[in-house]
């Protein structure tokens, strides 16, 4: 019904497990079959992987042509299509993108020029200042909202804040630099304000279809109606039950309201699940049950044998941590692989005692959200290096690349930043810094920007890997390593023709080490992540850490019930995740993150205790753990004292 749909609105409901990708697979392939031209279609994901696998699997259905279909992020499509039409919102074709530690980089900057580092008075960090900055940006909120709610103790220092934001987006301006927010709301801006504009987009955007639509905010569900307004084809797919981002601005209000705001709009919902047996979802369909709001839908699966999910009852996160090991271990004699293996979690400092238990019991994991191969200071170095030759006036770049070298600090750096950008056209000078101790260090960093700059990007690629390459030894002691990534650069940059293109694509979509490093020692390993990195994955056994209040849900959220709303479809995230064996651990007592002496009663999960019938859903476990190693000659006097004593120790 979804993929053969005649044009129009469509909203398609996929539950959990589903078919939401081959949906959207098939969809892209019968449009193709149709006559469509594959240009004309626009496929907007989260990521660039999934639409590249997207486009893949379409090309293996009706050939080639589905590889020309315009597929990626929001983000990484607004960079493109805002080149062309970047005089029409205040910037340059070769406007550089900024990643997040580069727009953390440049608040630090604008806060100590306003003189705002040096108060008497607390005022918010570059990190705290790009949250509230985001936030305003992706929700619409005014920035006195975003302050209440992120960041409440500064609302006295709002004027400072609203400071410190225009003169950021000036920055911006001069720098011909764009951060992630500043591509979505430019091109909104652009296809609202531009009529020309947008009938030159819009008019090439023939079918538009989104993927994952629950997790957009409302600049990105502004910018697919707007691209949707000249041929009036959109398709957007979600679930509301999955809604899960909205620390990051999204908003669960887009799929539940786009019945409304598009009243003419075909609906369809996918409820046969593939992924889990019935007990699995029955304990889910409870969960949704429970939620304040949302579509109509009850999964179901072709394979209703399966064990009931087991509530593990565990006396604090060291007994939890001896039970997953076990657990875990057992499961792999049974057959199911450490690989096929996860323990999900809220918060990443949950995991603590849990990981010293896997390395003293010698089993391999991985934890998912670590640092992103993009995010090495190395790579960084690279990079910045790079984003020189492409736009001159990128003065965190250049700052960077400066202070490599030896004798210059910041104050040196930004006296020949100052002479690059005075410069018309901006370039570095290296002649009246010839007598310094740095001198000739400068005149050949600015010969490798001179050459790069008329080079072929994989010239350019090995000028930059090879510069920094040559610098590794001085300033990292783990050099060997470093240079071992950098290896890694030409084979990323393979695809690209066109520097912007590379270094856009590098900051829009890093890849992870694992995708720069494939080779692993490890044949199999087990698996912890988030929650939140979790989504979209699925293991034969899932175990559910700490489903604790205060811990999952989360502390902040209890007395917030948009919050609680959000944390309750985290739950159903967490749940679904799982094929077959499902453990959710509770712990009576939990650590706080301070750890030494911050121990308290759990008081139970309110997500779990309000919902009706729990009792038929779950199998209560109480683990059986080995009893003490006690001195088996040990007289009955002793046993007598020792458990005195240790009645007053635990008390």
């Amino acid at each position: 019904e979804a993929v053969t749909a005649p044009g129009g609105f469509h909203l398609v409901v996929a539950g959990a497990g589903t078919g939401k990708t081959r949906t959207l697979v098939h969809r892209v392939a019968w449009l193709v079959e149709q006559g469509e031209d594959p240009g004309g279609i626009v496929l907007l994901t989260f990521t660039r992987r999934a639409a590249g696998e997207m486009l893949e699997r379409a090309s293996r259905l009706v050939g080639p042509a589905a590889r020309r279909v315009r597929g990626g992020t929001f983000h990484a499509f607004a960079s493109r299509t805002l080149r062309p039409h970047a005089a029409r919102v205040g910037r340059s074709s070769d406007f550089t993108v900024m990643d997040r530690n580069d727009a953390e980089s440049l608040l630090s900057l604008v806060r100590q020029d306003l003189g705002l580092a040096d108060r008497r008075r607390r005022f918010p960090n570059k990190g705290t200042l790009l949250k509230v900055i985001s936030r305003a940006a992706n929700t619409g909120e005014s920035l006195a909202d975003a302050v209440e709610r992120i960041a409440p103790r500064f609302v006295d220092d709002l004027p400072d804040i609203e400071r410190v934001a225009r003169a950021y987006a000036d920055r911006k301006q001069r720098g011909d630099l764009v951060d992630f927010d500043d591509l979505l709301v430019l091109l909104r801006r652009l296809l609202r304000e531009d009529p020309a504009a947008r009938r030159d987009i819009a008019g090439r955007c023939r079918h538009v279809l989104v993927d994952e639509y629950q997790d957009t905010n409302r600049v990105q569900g502004h910018i697919a109606a707007l691209l949707a307004t000249s041929h009036g084809n959109l398709m957007v797919v979600g679930d509301e039950a999955q809604s899960i981002y909205g620390f990051r601005g999204a908003t669960v209000a887009n799929i539940l309201e786009f019945p409304r705001v598009f009243p003419d709009v075909r609906q369809t919902v996918l409820e046969t699940n593939y992924r889990s047996t019935q007990p699995v979802l029955d304990l889910a369909n409870a969960v949704l049950a429970s939620a304040r709001e949302g579509f109509d839908k009850r999964l179901r699966s072709p394979r209703a044998d399966g064990r009931l999910p087991r509530l593990v009852d565990v006396e604090d996160e060291a007994e939890e941590a001896e039970f997953i090991v076990a657990n875990v271990l057992a499961l792999r004699e049974q057959g199911v692989s450490l690989t096929d293996q996860a323990v999900l979690f809220r918060s990443g400092f949950h995991s603590a005692a849990l990981e010293g238990a896997l390395t003293r019991a010698n089993i391999p994991f991985r934890k998912f959200g670590g640092l992103r191969f993009a995010e090495a200071a190395h790579i960084k170095d690279v990079v910045a290096l790079l984003r020189v030759v492409a736009n001159p006036r990128d003065e965190l770049a250049w700052d960077r690349v400066l202070q490599w070298l030896p004798g210059v600090g910041p104050k040196t750096a930004a006296g020949i930043l100052r002479g690059i950008l005075q410069a018309d056209p901006p370039h570095l000078d290296p002649a009246p810094y010839a007598r310094r101790r740095f001198g000739p260090a400068l005149a050949e960093l600015a010969d490798v920007v001179a050459r790069a700059r008329d080079a072929a990007l994989p010239e350019q690629i090995s000028l930059a890997v090879a510069t920094v390459a040559a610098t590794l030894e001085d300033r990292y002691d783990d050099a060997w390593k470093r240079e071992r990534d950098l290896e890694a650069v030409p084979l990323l940059a393979r695809r690209h023709v066109e520097l912007d293109s590379f270094l856009a694509d590098l900051t829009l979509d890093p890849p992870d080490s694992a995708e720069a490093r494939p080779d692993d020692a490890e044949d199999e390993w087990l698996t912890l992540s988030t929650i939140h990195s979790a989504k979209g994955l699925e293991w034969t056994a899932v175990f559910c850490l700490q489903l604790a209040d205060g811990r999952f849900p989360s502390g902040y959220a209890l007395d917030d019930a948009d919050a609680m709303e959000e944390e309750r479809r985290l739950l159903y995230v967490a749940l679904t995740r799982a094929r077959r064996h499902l453990f959710l651990m509770q712990p009576r007592f939990v650590q706080s993150r301070g750890g030494w002496g911050s121990w308290g009663f759990g008081p139970g999960c309110s997500l779990l205790d309000s919902l009706e019938g729990l009792h038929r859903l779950v199998e209560p476990v109480t683990p059986e753990l080995p009893d003490p190693d006690l001195d088996p000659d040990a007289e009955e006097g002793d046993e007598d004292r020792l458990a005195a004593v240790l009645a007053w120790v635990d008390d």
